[in-house]
Parts: C-alpha cells; sequence; structure tokens
C-alpha cells in the first residue's frame, strides 16, 4: 500500500494517516464559516472535551444518583449509563467525525475498524506475546504459584483466553479506541512527532479513567493504574502506526491487555496468592515500558510511523 504524505486532503485517500481537510461531503457546509476551521486547528482538545464530557457527566452523574437514592445501583438504568460512558471515546469520534468530514470520512473511519491484514506477528503478540510477557514478570515475583496455577488450568487458558480477548475487544476496545488511536492518534501525528503525539493521547487516555477513584479505587492504585496505562498507550500507538492504521489490531491488543491482567491475576489467587493490582500495574508498566524503549530505539523514535510521515513539527 503506498502511503500519501499529510498534504493531501482528501478523506477518501488511501493513507492510513489522513490530514484534516475542509471537505464535509455528505455532512454539514461549514467550510465557509469559523466553526469547522476552528474544530480543525483544535481537533484534539475539541475531542478530548467532548469525550471527557460524555463520559464523566455519566459517570459521575450515575454515581452521585445512586448516592442520593435517585437511581438502584443494580438497577439497569445505571447499567446502561456505564456502558454509555465507556464508548464516550467512541461517540465522540462518530460525532466530530460525522461533522468535519461527513460520509467520506465515516467511510475512511469504518475502514479502519476492519483493516486486518496486517503482518501475521501482531496477531501472535495479541494472543501470545502479551499474556506469555506477562505471565513470565509474574511469575518472576511469584514462581512457585503461577507455575502450579499453570500446570492445573492451560488446557482451559487455551480457550478460555482468547474468548476473553474478542469479549473485551468488543465491549471495551471497541467502546475506546477508535476514538483514543482511531481519531485522537492520527489527530496528535499530524501536530507532534512520533514520541510526544504517543505520550499526548496516552496522557490524555489515561486521566480519562480518573472517576475510578470514585469507585473504590485508593491513590496508590489510582496513581499507579494511571502510570500503566499511559505506558501501554505508546504500546497502543505504536500498533497503529505500524500497521497502518487499524483500529481492529488495537482493538484487539486493548482486549489481549485487559484480559491478561485478568488471567493472570486470577491464576494468582487460585493458588493462595493474591497480589493487588497495584502490584500488576507497576509490573505491567515496567515491562511494557522497557519493551517501548527498545522499539523507540529501534525505530529511530517513529513508533512505526513512515519516514515520510513522522516530521510533526514540520507539519
Amino acid at each position: 500500500m503506498i502511503i500519501q504524505p499529510f498534504t493531501s486532503a482528501d478523506p477518501t485517500s488511501s493513507s492510513p494517516f489522513p490530514r484534516s481537510g475542509p471537505s464535509t461531503a455528505g455532512g454539514a457546509d461549514l467550510s465557509k464559516g469559523f466553526l469547522l476551521p476552528w474544530i480543525q486547528r483544535h481537533e484534539l482538545l475539541v475531542y478530548t472535551v467532548l469525550a471527557y464530557s460524555i463520559s464523566w457527566a455519566l459517570l459521575i452523574g450515575g454515581y452521585y444518583s445512586t448516592r442520593v437514592g435517585l437511581l438502584d445501583e443494580d438497577g439497569l438504568p445505571v447499567a446502561v449509563m456505564i456502558q454509555v460512558a465507556a464508548a464516550g471515546p467512541l461517540i465522540a469520534a462518530l460525532g466530530l467525525t460525522t461533522l468535519t468530514r461527513g460520509r467520506a470520512g465515516l467511510a475512511f473511519f469504518g475502514r479502519s475498524l476492519i483493516r486486518w491484514r496486517v503482518a501475521p506477528w501482531w496477531y501472535a503478540l495479541i494472543f501470545l506475546g502479551i499474556p506469555s510477557i506477562m505471565i513470565l514478570a509474574m511469575g518472576w515475583l511469584h514462581p512457585g504459584p503461577i507455575g502450579d496455577a499453570l500446570h492445573q488450568n492451560w488446557p482451559r487458558l487455551l480457550v478460555q483466553f482468547p474468548v476473553t480477548v474478542l469479549a473485551v475487544a468488543a465491549f471495551t476496545g471497541l467502546a475506546e479506541e477508535p476514538g483514543w488511536r482511531g481519531y485522537a492518534q492520527p489527530a496528535a501525528n499530524r501536530r507532534y512527532q512520533p514520541l510526544v503525539a504517543a505520550l499526548v493521547v496516552s496522557v490524555i487516555w489515561a486521566l480519562w479513567h480518573l472517576p475510578n477513584v470514585l469507585f473504590g479505587q485508593g491513590l496508590t492504585e489510582t496513581l499507579l493504574h494511571l502510570l500503566a496505562t499511559t505506558v501501554n498507550g505508546f504500546v497502543l500507538a505504536w500498533a497503529y502506526n505500524a500497521t497502518g492504521g487499524s483500529v481492529l489490531v488495537v482493538v484487539l491488543l486493548h482486549g489481549a491487555q485487559n484480559a491478561t491482567a485478568q488471567m493472570v491475576l486470577g491464576l494468582l489467587e487460585s493458588a493462595g496468592e493474591a497480589p493487588s493490582a497495584s502490584e500488576y500495574y507497576l509490573v505491567s508498566a515496567l515491562v511494557f515500558g522497557t519493551l517501548m524503549t527498545v522499539v523507540a530505539v529501534l525505530t529511530r523514535g517513529r513508533l512505526g510511523t513512515p519516514a515520510v510521515l513522522a516530521r510533526g513539527a514540520d507539519r
């Protein structure tokens, strides 16, 4: 596939890194006003505010509604509010894409969700690499328990883990990644150098999780969760860039990250160990931070972005 440089403003371009343009084919004609140009100049800021507003309003509003007795915390309305809040990044991305790029932009957005033709090793990383890395890392800290648990449960895990990855990808990955990596990452790539772009989106993504403190997450766990999320954001940015903008791969990778945490902590718990979520977050941050340092060095800081496009400050 030939990747076009950022000078193209055509949202139907074959490039997985399209540049924002004034076209709103199939959408509202805002090109003669001030709104569309302003949004395009500040698209990452506008997207962040919109995604946060949708998610935080529902989560915080729902939380306090249950505290004062307006809603039953186990009722259907609260469950729906939580799922819609989780999809805040997706809703914001769809809304802004429709507004600024119309049907052509939505078609491009949709193609990124089904871009499956990537190097096979990405799928190996998702279904084998991510869990193996964390099993080895946590196994180094808890060698006996995790070894025993794997020996007793490996036939079941061979079936259960891929299913869990797909389930998490369908409900969590699809709710978040079309927004964070499908919309925010290319917006940041157009503005910053690849490493800075990955950092910016990863921090925005991590801070979006702050309402978790309302649901029992302590200070240490919150800080380590933010750290691990930021580091893993670099992994997702690298995957998006290196696969030519495949949101599908990123969605599955997100699913693998979450499913691996469930599996590893579950294995240790079944063996009589009970490591905290904070310990897992710290180990994850250290392991994948090391991995991404190696990737950054090997790619000369491009994180998979084609060399012709890795000129963020010059674009």
